[in-house]
């Protein structure tokens, strides 16, 4: 038998949610658990990040009022109050109260993340064209980070579980939007992606930090422009600013974190007044790789946090890299 006071664990700050704050109650440091039980607490206004996991969590609030929201669906949640989120459902916690919101969060300890492959075929049904979905489906997993080689009747797709079976869900989503569709897929812990024929190499970016901002849905890039933002790294990265100063102008290379598939022509900001071109051509969110590039003006420094103005990203963007202008 052990017993902690949750007072006596640190509580840390998450670098993705501004005024949010977590303790790990019962983690894999402690031996004999099975479950990760932390204890939130977020700020009046604050919210955690946007969010799913590979398996069920459950939350139980001890003080404050919650808003439960997920892509259809919201539920205001009172002291007492517990919630199930399903495998893979989207969701996130908002404080909509005037005090300090606290609840607890249990998940499944998994050790290590699994690492595996699946061979998946997508039949759109009563369609002239197949390619379309496909293509949409391959993009999405790409999208994700996970390693793709397709083949003539199937795609082998790797990397981590939970990723994975995010992207399967949210790619056989898009295909069921635009009808009947069957989807056939096989897992193996033992099939790597074979190497590319053209010797050619994926690669995948780890994000040093994400975008501070007040917009959270797409909105026009002069209203973003117009507005500062902050770029938030990670602690361990601030080293990497010194010689930065206020009134420099530096490069910011973002990722287009709620883009969705792509059409290699394209209507200009999508008024379709005007006549279509090439994707690499405009600057549009929705390209094969969704990366976005902004010149920015340094207006602040503190710490790790670069406050700036002419940004064109949202809140939360995933920030890949930083360079001078």
């Amino acid at each position: 038998m052990q017993v902690k006071n949750s007072e006596e664990v640190n509580a840390l700050p998450m670098e993705t949610a501004p005024g949010v704050t977590v303790r790990g109650l019962w983690t894999s440091e402690d031996d004999g658990t099975s479950i990760n039980l932390r204890m939130f607490e977020v700020d009046p206004g604050a919210s955690t990040p946007r969010d799913s996991y590979g398996h069920e969590r459950e939350i139980y609030v001890l003080q404050g009022t919650a808003l439960l929201q997920g892509p259809s669906e919201r539920h205001e949640l009172n002291p007492g109050a517990t919630a199930l989120i399903e495998p893979l459902e989207e969701h996130q916690v908002l404080n909509q109260g005037e005090q300090p919101l606290r609840f607890l969060s249990a998940v499944p300890l998994l050790s290590d993340a699994i690492g595996i492959s699946a061979q998946v075929s997508l039949y759109p049904l009563r369609q002239r064209e197949l390619g379309p979905a496909i293509d949409m489906a391959l993009t999405t997993f790409r999208q994700h980070g996970l390693e793709v080689s397709p083949g003539p009747m199937s795609t082998m797709v790797s990397g981590s579980a939970d990723v994975l079976f995010r992207a399967l869900q949210e790619a056989f989503s898009a295909a069921a939007a635009a009808g009947d569709v069957v989807m056939s897929v096989t897992f193996s812990n033992a099939c790597p992606v074979p190497p590319r024929a053209d010797g050619s190499q994926s690669f995948q970016f780890e994000p040093i930090g994400h975008v501070r901002s007040a917009f959270e849905e797409p909105t026009s890039a002069d209203v973003l422009k117009g507005e500062e933002a902050e770029l938030v790294l990670k602690p361990e990265l601030e080293a990497g600013l010194e010689g930065l100063q206020t009134g420099d102008h530096i490069q910011v290379l973002f990722g287009f974190h709620l883009s969705h598939g792509y059409e290699l022509t394209q209507h200009p900001r999508g008024d379709k007044s005007c006549p279509k071109r090439g994707v690499f051509a405009l600057r549009s969110p929705n390209r094969p790789s969704p990366i976005g590039v902004s010149e920015v003006a340094v207006v602040g420094l503190k710490g790790n946090v670069i406050t700036v103005r002419g940004l064109d990203a949202l809140n939360q963007s995933p920030i890949f890299d930083i360079k001078p202008a």
